[in-house]
């Protein structure tokens, strides 16, 4: 049984008026607990309806969420309950930040759930630890921090509750390099200390490529493609297509594979280009890379 399944997903926009929308038609995927997939599309093809259903923050036209076997919407006066499991980092979160202190804010959601302030206490000095957050840092108002500092604290506020299932839009956007990998080594850290399940919205093909396992490709309100990560970037003419593309490394050997025959690499990563080139120079350049 998958930790995460999602079966014939179906939201329609203005259902019972003259005017409505189809956002996503017949979405399906599965994800086992731990995995991380990223979902890519071009803007308006249901990316962001797709991941509010989740932890339902929009109810499906039709079809199905469920968690551990169990229907998010087989009860509908437990939904609050599958929002603590079920997180979502939106676009700039720092924009969603309010209290006074540092150390406030992160705590506004387990205080919420009901931990008592000792249990509070730990959580929130965890996850400030784990999101590179100091401990001067934690009794100042959020809003006299850096751009890059608001982001770590308005993710922390998200994982001090403690989900099982994190779901990032866009995590990096507008960060310099420094603070993406900030960014995106807190998210593995947080993953593999609660083997959290864990889906990233981007539009970044060098991000997807780093740190996912799996990629949902979405086009129209449709599912284009689903398959590992280097399924989905092996086919890079599809994804062209839709307006989207590969990796600038991947691009880069396709061509190469091209102009030299024998030349058979398809690195996803900088980390993965170097092995492959190693490789080839070990082989004397004879053998397939």
């Amino acid at each position: 049984m998958s930790f995460l399944k999602v079966e014939n997903l179906t939201h329609i926009y203005g259902t019972g008026s003259k005017v409505n929308r189809g956002a996503i038609n017949n979405v399906s995927f599965s994800l086992e607990k731990g995995e991380v997939l990223g979902i890519i599309g071009h803007t308006g093809s249901g990316k962001s309806t797709l991941v509010s259903h989740l932890n339902g923050l929009i109810k499906p036209t039709e079809g199905s969420i469920s968690i551990n076997g169990e229907d998010i919407w087989s009860n509908p006066k437990k939904i609050r309950k599958i929002r603590s499991k079920v997180g979502l980092v939106f676009q700039y979160p720092e924009y969603q930040l309010f209290d006074e202190t540092v150390y406030k804010d992160i705590s506004y959601g387990p205080l919420n759930l009901g931990y008592s302030e000792e249990e509070v206490d730990c959580i929130v000095k965890s996850v400030a630890e784990l999101m590179h957050i100091s401990d001067d840092l934690l009794q100042k108002s959020p809003f006299d921090l850096s751009g890059g500092q608001k982001r770590r604290v308005a993710i922390a506020g998200v994982l001090a509750m403690k989900p099982e299932i994190v779901i990032f839009d866009e995590p990096t956007a507008g960060l310099d390099p420094v603070g993406r990998d900030t960014i995106f080594k807190a998210i593995n850290d947080y993953k593999t200390r609660y083997n959290a399940t864990v889906i990233i919205v981007s539009h970044s093909m060098e991000d997807i490529a780093e740190f996912t396992d799996k990629i949902l490709v979405m086009n129209r309100g449709k599912v284009a493609l689903i398959g590992t990560t280097k399924q989905v970037f092996e086919n890079s003419k599809l994804l062209k297509n839709l307006g989207l593309g590969v990796p600038q490394i991947t691009d880069v050997f396709e061509k190469l594979n091209k102009l030299y025959p024998g030349f058979d690499a398809r690195p996803l990563t900088v980390e993965d280009a170097v092995s492959s080139i190693k490789e080839l120079l070990l082989s004397g350049g004879s053998s397939h890379a």
